[in-house]
């Protein structure tokens, strides 16, 4: 949130107090100290799991009730459940995250070497730094399908992540029945079903740009994310700054009351 949501998120911390604490009417301080306390998700997520308090708690919410409530609903797998899901060849299907993808990608030569304990401690590594990288810019979870050539094995897959709540019905319906020639490679790249030639040699030539591609994805991606937190940390000493006016305004408002 920056400043602009601070009348917003005040007017609906407002009354959630009012109706969860028998009208009790909050000091300017603990309203600036709750905005505070919250001012890395975005207004729209936090209003939701407000309101969602107030439909479920008999008591009114403190700052540590939103972010439990953000939490649950932005989870990712531990390191050791995301390399379990993880593809042993191109037969495979797989639905998974963007970390998990990145991960895989970055292990990959590894795997097909068939040096499967250090795969896994690459892929480990990279993907518990993604997470981390994540959880901070607050980036929600958000789940791909990668369809194999075994077309026996897509429907099985699909469905197991339907039911873990990973996708929709009608996301898995859109891969069934299960496409034609259809490669976790072209899955990576486009998402859609691309026919792929049976070459091993220039499949593997693919592999092995894709997992460049990636990793130079994967830079890019860490220079935004570095430039995006010096810009949260900007706007966070400005709001700061802000705060404190409210505050100074507040305790001036009281002393002319008085």
């Amino acid at each position: 949130m920056n400043k602009r949501d601070f009348n917003e998120f005040s007017e609906a911390w407002a009354d959630a107090h009012e109706v969860l604490a028998a009208g009790r009417v909050l000091s300017q301080r603990a309203m600036v100290s709750a905005f505070s306390s919250l001012e890395d998700y975005d207004i729209e997520p936090v209003l939701a799991a407000l309101r969602h308090h107030c439909k479920t708690s008999r008591y009114a919410p403190v700052p540590a009730d939103i972010v439990d409530l953000l939490s649950a609903h932005n989870k990712r797998l531990s390191a050791d459940e995301a390399w379990a899901m993880m593809p042993r060849s191109e037969d495979e299907t797989v639905v998974w995250t963007e970390e998990m993808a990145v991960a895989y990608a970055v292990a990959f030569d590894l795997i097909t070497e068939g040096d499967r304990i250090a795969a896994r401690m690459a892929f480990k590594g990279a993907y518990e730094r993604l997470c981390s990288e994540a959880s901070i810019m607050q980036a929600p979870v958000v789940w791909k399908v990668c369809t194999g050539y075994d077309k026996t094995m897509i429907e099985p897959v699909l469905q197991k992540a339907v039911l873990a709540g990973r996708i929709t019905q009608q996301i898995a319906d859109k891969y069934l029945p299960a496409p034609k020639d259809a490669g976790v490679i072209a899955g990576l790249l486009t998402g859609k079903v691309t026919e792929m030639p049976n070459n091993a040699q220039h499949l593997k030539s693919k592999w092995r740009e894709l997992s460049q591609a990636m990793k130079d994805g994967q830079k890019m991606l860490e220079d935004k994310k570095r430039q995006d937190i010096l810009d949260r940390e900007a706007e966070r000493i400005e709001l700061a700054k802000y705060n404190h006016q409210l505050l100074e305004k507040a305790s001036l408002m009281l002393e002319n009351y008085h």
